[in-house]
């Protein structure tokens, strides 16, 4: 999580650098996009992947309460 914080920070520091120096052109536009297009899925994969191990403890749990009662 950390790194997709970073990546984010980094994206809108060259965004905002790159607008304040020049205005965005085609190229910084497609950079940002693709960056943060990146970070949207990945983060949306990941968040898979937390709700996947999330449902498998909850059937753990489940498990576990029948065995105890």
């Amino acid at each position: 999580m950390a790194i997709r914080l970073y990546l984010s920070a980094l994206t809108f520091l060259f965004l905002f650098l790159v607008w304040m120096s020049r205005g965005v052109g085609v190229l910084e536009a497609t950079v940002v996009v693709s960056a943060l297009l990146y970070l949207i899925i990945d983060t949306r994969e990941h968040l898979r992947i937390v709700r996947t191990e999330l449902d498998l403890l909850k059937q753990l749990e489940k498990k576990l309460s029948l065995l105890l009662h």
